[in-house]
Protein backbone atom coordinates (compact mmCIF):
# COMPACT_ATOMS: atom_id res chain seq x y z
CA UNK A 1 0.00 0.00 0.00
CA UNK A 2 3.10 2.17 0.89
CA UNK A 3 4.24 1.86 -2.86
CA UNK A 4 1.51 2.33 -4.44
CA UNK A 5 0.26 5.61 -2.35
CA UNK A 6 4.21 6.96 -2.93
CA UNK A 7 3.33 9.63 -5.96
CA UNK A 8 0.03 11.53 -3.49
CA UNK A 9 2.13 10.53 -0.01
CA UNK A 10 5.49 11.91 -0.66
CA UNK A 11 7.18 9.65 1.72
CA UNK A 12 10.62 8.01 1.63
CA UNK A 13 12.66 4.70 1.95
CA UNK A 14 13.09 6.25 5.55
CA UNK A 15 9.25 6.56 6.61
CA UNK A 16 8.47 3.07 5.20
CA UNK A 17 10.81 1.85 7.01
CA UNK A 18 9.55 3.59 10.34
CA UNK A 19 5.95 1.90 8.79
CA UNK A 20 6.94 -1.53 8.72
CA UNK A 21 8.91 -1.12 12.45
CA UNK A 22 5.22 0.33 13.68
CA UNK A 23 3.08 -2.53 11.95
CA UNK A 24 5.60 -5.11 13.21
CA UNK A 25 5.57 -3.37 16.95
CA UNK A 26 1.76 -2.26 16.46
CA UNK A 27 0.53 -5.10 19.18
CA UNK A 28 3.24 -5.31 21.32
CA UNK A 29 1.29 -3.55 24.05
CA UNK A 30 -0.91 -6.18 24.63
CA UNK A 31 1.86 -8.19 26.60
CA UNK A 32 1.49 -5.51 29.44
CA UNK A 33 -2.60 -4.68 29.09
CA UNK A 34 -5.13 -6.00 26.84
CA UNK A 35 -7.46 -2.30 28.21
CA UNK A 36 -4.93 0.24 27.21
CA UNK A 37 -2.91 -1.65 24.36
CA UNK A 38 -2.07 1.90 22.57
CA UNK A 39 -0.88 3.69 25.44
CA UNK A 40 1.21 0.51 26.80
CA UNK A 41 2.55 0.21 23.13
CA UNK A 42 3.58 3.99 23.41
CA UNK A 43 5.57 3.54 26.44
CA UNK A 44 7.31 0.19 25.67
CA UNK A 45 8.15 1.75 22.48
CA UNK A 46 9.86 5.38 24.00
CA UNK A 47 11.07 3.42 26.81
CA UNK A 48 13.06 1.10 24.46
CA UNK A 49 16.16 2.40 22.30
CA UNK A 50 15.98 1.04 18.79
CA UNK A 51 19.49 0.49 17.25
CA UNK A 52 19.72 3.16 14.00
CA UNK A 53 16.84 4.92 14.96
CA UNK A 54 16.98 8.65 16.60
CA UNK A 55 14.40 9.51 19.20
CA UNK A 56 12.55 11.49 17.14
CA UNK A 57 11.89 8.54 14.63
CA UNK A 58 11.03 6.67 17.76
CA UNK A 59 8.31 9.03 18.48
CA UNK A 60 7.11 8.85 15.20
CA UNK A 61 6.31 4.88 15.54
CA UNK A 62 5.82 5.18 18.90
CA UNK A 63 2.78 7.95 17.89
CA UNK A 64 1.90 5.88 14.85
CA UNK A 65 1.10 2.61 16.91
CA UNK A 66 -0.54 5.07 19.09
CA UNK A 67 -2.80 6.40 17.20
CA UNK A 68 -3.49 2.72 15.64
CA UNK A 69 -6.29 2.11 17.92
CA UNK A 70 -6.40 5.33 19.91
CA UNK A 71 -7.61 8.89 19.06
CA UNK A 72 -5.54 10.98 16.34
CA UNK A 73 -4.56 14.18 17.89
CA UNK A 74 -4.03 17.60 16.27
CA UNK A 75 -0.85 19.13 16.23
CA UNK A 76 -1.62 21.42 18.60
CA UNK A 77 -3.31 18.69 21.19
CA UNK A 78 0.16 16.81 20.79
CA UNK A 79 2.94 19.45 20.51
CA UNK A 80 2.17 20.23 23.93
CA UNK A 81 3.55 16.71 24.77
CA UNK A 82 6.70 16.00 21.83
CA UNK A 83 9.03 18.15 20.51
CA UNK A 84 7.77 16.54 16.66
CA UNK A 85 7.74 18.84 13.47
CA UNK A 86 4.86 19.63 11.89
CA UNK A 87 6.47 17.51 8.81
CA UNK A 88 7.17 15.13 11.04
CA UNK A 89 3.53 14.74 12.63
CA UNK A 90 2.23 14.97 8.95
CA UNK A 91 4.51 11.86 8.49
CA UNK A 92 3.01 10.01 11.21
CA UNK A 93 -0.22 11.05 10.18
CA UNK A 94 0.11 8.89 7.07
CA UNK A 95 1.91 5.86 8.42
CA UNK A 96 -1.01 6.00 11.05
CA UNK A 97 -3.97 6.34 8.19
CA UNK A 98 -1.62 3.23 6.10
CA UNK A 99 -1.43 1.37 9.20
CA UNK A 100 -5.04 1.43 10.22
CA UNK A 101 -6.22 0.18 6.49
CA UNK A 102 -3.68 -2.57 6.68
CA UNK A 103 -3.83 -3.88 9.88
CA UNK A 104 -8.11 -3.77 8.82
CA UNK A 105 -7.32 -6.20 6.47
CA UNK A 106 -6.64 -8.83 9.16
CA UNK A 107 -8.55 -7.89 11.89
CA UNK A 108 -9.09 -11.36 13.19
CA UNK A 109 -5.52 -12.66 12.84
CA UNK A 110 -6.16 -15.71 10.99
CA UNK A 111 -4.51 -14.43 7.99
CA UNK A 112 -7.72 -14.46 5.52
CA UNK A 113 -6.75 -12.15 2.96
CA UNK A 114 -4.43 -13.86 0.03
CA UNK A 115 -2.94 -12.34 -2.85
CA UNK A 116 -4.05 -8.64 -2.05
CA UNK A 117 -3.85 -5.90 -4.82
CA UNK A 118 -3.52 -2.15 -4.13
CA UNK A 119 -4.58 -0.18 -7.61
CA UNK A 120 -4.89 3.39 -7.64
CA UNK A 121 -6.92 5.48 -9.45
CA UNK A 122 -7.78 8.87 -9.35
CA UNK A 123 -9.51 9.66 -6.34
CA UNK A 124 -10.16 5.99 -5.58
CA UNK A 125 -7.59 2.55 -3.77
CA UNK A 126 -8.77 -0.25 -4.33
CA UNK A 127 -7.87 -3.29 -2.15
CA UNK A 128 -8.62 -6.21 -3.97
CA UNK A 129 -8.19 -9.84 -1.68
CA UNK A 130 -8.46 -13.40 -2.68
CA UNK A 131 -10.00 -15.21 0.20
CA UNK A 132 -12.60 -18.09 0.07
CA UNK A 133 -13.42 -17.00 3.99
CA UNK A 134 -16.24 -14.70 5.63
CA UNK A 135 -14.37 -11.65 5.64
CA UNK A 136 -17.42 -9.68 7.37
CA UNK A 137 -15.23 -8.34 10.07
CA UNK A 138 -12.25 -7.24 8.17
CA UNK A 139 -14.58 -5.31 5.69
CA UNK A 140 -16.40 -3.37 8.40
CA UNK A 141 -13.24 -2.54 10.20
CA UNK A 142 -11.91 -1.57 6.58
CA UNK A 143 -14.71 0.85 6.15
CA UNK A 144 -14.47 2.20 9.69
CA UNK A 145 -11.08 3.16 8.69
CA UNK A 146 -11.55 4.28 5.35
CA UNK A 147 -12.88 7.61 6.85
CA UNK A 148 -9.60 8.54 8.47
CA UNK A 149 -7.48 7.71 4.99
CA UNK A 150 -9.39 9.93 3.31
CA UNK A 151 -9.38 12.34 5.36
CA UNK A 152 -5.09 12.44 5.18
CA UNK A 153 -4.49 11.43 1.68
CA UNK A 154 -7.99 12.81 -0.22
CA UNK A 155 -8.37 9.52 -1.94
CA UNK A 156 -11.51 6.90 -1.07
CA UNK A 157 -10.79 3.16 -0.23
CA UNK A 158 -13.29 0.49 -1.84
CA UNK A 159 -12.87 -3.20 -0.74
CA UNK A 160 -13.16 -5.86 -3.23
CA UNK A 161 -12.85 -9.65 -2.33
CA UNK A 162 -12.43 -12.24 -5.11
CA UNK A 163 -13.22 -15.61 -4.21
CA UNK A 164 -10.51 -18.35 -4.76
CA UNK A 165 -10.94 -21.22 -6.34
Amino acid sequence: MFDRLKKIHGMGKRERLLLQISIILHNCGKFISLEDVSECAFNIIMATEIIGLSHAEREMIAYTVKFNTSRFLSYEELSVSTALTKSQYMAVAKMTAILRMVNALDRTHQQKCKNVTVTLREHELKVTVASQADLSLEIGTFQEKAEFFEEIFHVHPVFKQRKQI
